[in-house]
C-alpha cells in the first residue's frame, strides 16, 4: 500500500478551499480542511498532516504566522511542509516567512495549476523557501531557511 500525501488547508475562504481540493484531489492525497488557525492547530495535532496550505490572514484571536510558530514548537509537528498562501506580498511578510523556515509562499491570485506543481515539487523535493507570485518566473529559490527552533 503506497503512502497518501496528507494536506492540511488552513483558509478562511470557502470557495478558496474548494478550489484548492479540487486542484490537489487525484486520489494520491487525503485533504482535510479548517477555516480558523485554532481549527487548524487542532487537525494539525491530531492528523499529522505532510503539507500545511495555510492563510496568513485567519479569523480569530491568531493568524497563520502564530499558527506556524505554534506547530513549529511541536516536535511531532516539524516534518510538516508548509505553504503560505496570501494576498499580501509585501517584503515583510515574505522576510517573516523565510525567518520562520516556511517552505513556500504563494501570492494570491495565483494559478492552481502551480500550486499543483509546487505541492509536488514539495512531496519529492528537499526544504527550501519558495516564492511563487502572479508571474511564475517569480517561483525562484529565496534561500534555506532557518532551523526551526
Amino acid at each position: 500500500m503506497t503512502h497518501k500525501t496528507s494536506i492540511l488547508i488552513v483558509d478562511d475562504d470557502n470557495d478558496l478551499r474548494k478550489l484548492l481540493r479540487l486542484a490537489l484531489d487525484n486520489g494520491r492525497r487525503v485533504i482535510h480542511e479548517a477555516d480558523t488557525a485554532l481549527g487548524g492547530l487542532q487537525l494539525a495535532r491530531q492528523l499529522s498532516p505532510d503539507i500545511l496550505l495555510l492563510d496568513i490572514g485567519l479569523p480569530g484571536n491568531f493568524d497563520g504566522f502564530v499558527l506556524y510558530q505554534a506547530m513549529s514548537r511541536e516536535p511531532a509537528l516539524w516534518h510538516v511542509r508548509t505553504v503560505i498562501i496570501s494576498g499580501h506580498g509585501a517584503l515583510e511578510d515574505l522576510t517573516q516567512a523565510e525567518r520562520l523556515g516556511v517552505d513556500a509562499y504563494v501570492v494570491k491570485p495565483f494559478s492552481p495549476a502551480k500550486l499543483v506543481e509546487l505541492v509536488v515539487r514539495l512531496e519529492n523535493l528537499p526544504r527550501e523557501m519558495l516564492v511563487v507570485d502572479a508571474d511564475p518566473a517569480a517561483a525562484d529559490r529565496v534561500g534555506k531557511p532557518a532551523p526551526r527552533a
